[in-house]
């Protein structure tokens, strides 16, 4: 981010002191803790984005139990997994590492599918996944995936859900 605009103000000498103290343990400059301060209460206040999101849907971080199913050059996957954030757009799930390459290939076709429970309703939700990307976490893997095939009702759920 280009920063060609200064800005002088006053404060008190405990305010001043404070900003210092965190400066030096976050081993940052002075002009850097005070813009960290002023862009996370824009941001909370939501008057001020960081960056404009790139993504189409925004995501919401869950912690729902998934059951992926699919199957690949290297076998038939049926394990349990987490879902550690949802979208209208996708997911990402958290799985044991062995399932990284049968959920995960190179190739356009590469589809699995997850069913999951949203909070208060009584009836697992399935859908068809794309894989995008893994990343490996604390001895698991994390697949973050997009949506290939919802079933309306199954969508309009999810978007009641994340609205």
């Amino acid at each position: 981010m280009k920063k060609d605009i200064t800005i002088c103000f006053r404060t008190s000498d405990e305010l001043r002191n404070a900003l210092d103290k965190v400066a030096r343990e976050d081993r940052r400059s002075l002009s850097s803790v005070i813009e960290l301060v002023l862009t996370d209460y824009l941001e909370k206040s939501g008057e001020y984005m960081k960056e404009h999101e790139k993504r189409r849907f925004t995501r919401k971080k869950v912690a729902f139990p998934a059951f992926i199913q699919g199957s690949s050059k290297e076998g038939e996957v049926h394990d349990a997994g987490v879902i550690v954030d949802i979208s209208l757009g996708g997911l990402r799930v958290s799985l044991p590492k062995e399932c990284a390459s049968k959920v995960y290939t190179d190739t356009e076709e590469a589809q699995f599918e997850t069913s999951f429970v949203l909070p208060e309703e009584n009836k697992s939700i399935k859908v068809t996944c794309r894989p995008n990307r893994v990343i490996p976490i604390n001895g698991n893997i994390q697949v973050g995936a997009s949506f290939v095939d919802v079933d309306f009702t199954n969508y309009q759920k999810l978007q009641q859900y994340l609205m």
